[in-house]
């Protein structure tokens, strides 16, 4: 799930501190999985221990073959993944199981094993689901986009308008280009500032509607609990893209 928050991710305002783009340690992958806690749980419940941020981190570094944190100075200030896809991935959508999430779930938090909290917290990483079934349909098209996915792109608001997700894009990109890829693909949704990637001129490539099943206040948000009304404003999941000259053109990102 690659997501610049909700404010613009590349809009200038007055310089920081040094910006430089580091492998993650122990330290930053911790402030990795904070930040997507206060950016898309800001609600989750004290009794979860910080569940669902974990979960969504540890399933989007999981076959990740590059990661790269920003920090301004010694202040993380976002994180970027990309993996290759495998083609053990091209399966029928309808393989996304709805219990995708337990085994990580309780690997972080065992005791959640049968209880109305850990049914809750697969409730919450509903928008993470419909992603991944997206991403199925897509892997299943022959798309030579599909051939590697930014799987996560966060920024911390707090540091936002200081180029760093074009930064981060931008090195990223620099690394599919060295590999020869053809072309890469990238899912967010509507709780995420995806009119970056319209910015950036990458091609919307799929939409989906998150099914009605799941709860508007426990969907990836803002903190505005009713900014998802499930009848009047549905939730959608989008994937984009670029390949070919498009992966060249936000070289000048950093």
């Amino acid at each position: 799930m690659a997501r610049c928050g909700k404010h613009a991710c590349d809009q200038r305002t007055k310089p920081f501190k040094r910006l430089t783009l580091e492998q993650p340690t122990d330290k930053t992958l911790e402030a990795a999985a904070e930040l997507i806690g206060k950016t898309w749980y800001p609600n989750e419940p004290a009794s979860w221990h910080r569940a669902c941020e974990r979960v969504e981190l540890a399933h989007h570094l999981g076959h990740a073959t590059y990661v790269r944190t920003a920090m301004l100075d010694e202040d993380f200030a976002g994180i970027i993944a990309v993996r290759v896809t495998n083609p053990h991935d091209v399966a029928k959508s309808s393989g996304v199981h709805a219990l995708w999430y337990q085994d990580r779930l309780l690997a972080i938090a065992p005791w959640f094993a049968g209880t109305s909290d850990e049914t809750a917290v697969g409730v919450a990483l509903a928008p993470v689901a419909t992603e991944m079934v997206l991403t199925q349909e897509f892997l299943n098209s022959g798309d030579s986009r599909t051939a590697w996915e930014i799987t996560l792109l966060v920024i911390d608001p707090a540091f936002q308008g200081n180029g760093i997700g074009k930064a981060l894009l931008a090195d990223a990109i620099a690394y599919l280009r060295h590999h020869g890829v053809a072309g890469f693909f990238l899912a967010t949704d509507d709780g995420c500032d995806f009119g970056f990637y319209d910015h950036l001129g990458l091609e919307r490539i799929a939409t989906k509607e998150m099914p009605t099943g799941a709860s508007a206040q426990q969907t990836h948000q803002d903190g505005n609990a009713a900014a998802f009304d499930r009848e009047n404003h549905p939730f959608h999941v989008y994937l984009y893209g670029a390949g070919g000259a498009g992966l060249g053109g936000e070289s000048d990102g950093h």
